[in-house]
């Protein structure tokens, strides 16, 4: 018998999640000086979302959560070799390669983020350029 189940791997909140993060990342990256407080705005949602995604790893569906796809580095090699050698186990959600990039890619956000909060405050206390103004 041929029967196909189909398994809802990620939920609603999560795939609003990943289009947002999307959207918002490329409104800060295409904005960066012509329309600064979109550029801001912008990285004001994707810090928002960056939370979002840290809590919903705690408290989400089954594949949201942080504990079913986080593995050591170890892992994710083996994961890649088997891959090469056309040999890898087939995973619902992420596997180990992907459980690798999401770190990464959450990592290099947050700082980002956290490197764009950094400037944008020190531009605050020292107008420059044609986008900041003097605050009354």
């Amino acid at each position: 018998m041929n029967s196909q189940e189909w398994v809802k791997v990620w939920d609603l909140p999560l795939r609003v999640f990943h289009w947002l993060l999307a959207a918002a990342f490329f409104a800060a990256y295409l904005t960066e000086d012509d329309f600064l407080t979109l550029h801001v705005w912008a990285g004001h949602l994707v810090f928002g979302l960056l939370i979002f995604r840290l809590v919903w790893g705690f408290i989400g569906n089954e594949y949201a959560r942080f504990s079913n796809f986080l593995c050591s580095p170890g892992q994710s090699i083996s994961y890649l070799k088997d891959m090469l050698a056309l040999k890898s186990r087939r995973y619902l959600g992420h596997n180990p390669a992907g459980a690798a990039m999401i770190v990464l890619l959450l990592v290099s956000l947050l700082l980002t983020v956290i490197s764009g909060f950094a400037v944008y405050g020190a531009a605050g206390s020292r107008p420059s350029g044609r986008n900041h103004r003097l605050q009354p």
